[in-house]
């Protein structure tokens, strides 16, 4: 493919996302124009990929769609299937971040691992941040601003991380599947 060719696709799928988002968020053109400060004849250039928009357009469209600006230059076909394979851990405590789920909402998908009798201490995460937790193996507590829930093997619990919380293992090592999601707008 020809870089002529290469950024007429990417202009089309820049313009794609844009006009999907969009509809999702219910929006007409007029309205995106008017919380994007871009006009609406140059959005209708950018929605059907026959403009080549500067990055200062693209920035503000983003952020009328509440989303981040890499959300809609990244392709997510090149991120599908994907695998990550087990990984030893090293020392007390080891956390992978696994996956991200891009636009308009963030998800990342965390592997946690502790060693018996180990605390991890949380400050507070941004404003509608959910962390969702499931126990693979042994026994975690969680502390949620003073409010406490104990997880054994094959518990999932779904929470606000918007306040001060913590991990702490017991007896055993824990394995354990972590998502937090973080709203963008």
């Amino acid at each position: 493919m020809q870089q002529k060719d290469r950024l007429k696709k990417t202009c089309t799928d820049i313009g794609n996302k844009v006009k999907n988002l969009r509809n999702i968020r219910g929006l007409s053109l007029s309205e995106l124009s008017k919380l994007s400060g871009v006009s609406k004849a140059a959005l209708s250039q950018l929605e059907s990929g026959n403009s080549n928009p500067r990055i200062d357009t693209l920035d503000s469209v983003a952020i009328a769609l509440r989303l981040p600006l890499g959300d809609l230059l990244l392709s997510q076909e090149n991120i599908y299937p994907r695998i990550e394979r087990f990984k030893e851990k090293t020392g007390k405590l080891s956390q992978d971040m696994l996956f991200r789920i891009n636009l308009g909402n963030i998800s990342e998908i965390w592997n946690l691992r502790m060693d018996p009798e180990v605390v991890i201490n949380s400050p507070a995460h941004n404003r509608g941040t959910k962390e969702h937790i499931f126990v693979h193996e042994g026994i975690l507590t969680l502390d949620i601003d003073g409010v406490k829930e104990t997880l054994n093997k094959g518990d999932f619990y779904a929470f606000s991380g918007d306040s001060d919380h913590s991990y702490q293992s017991h007896n055993l090592s824990v394995q354990a599947t972590v998502v937090m999601s973080y709203a963008t707008g």
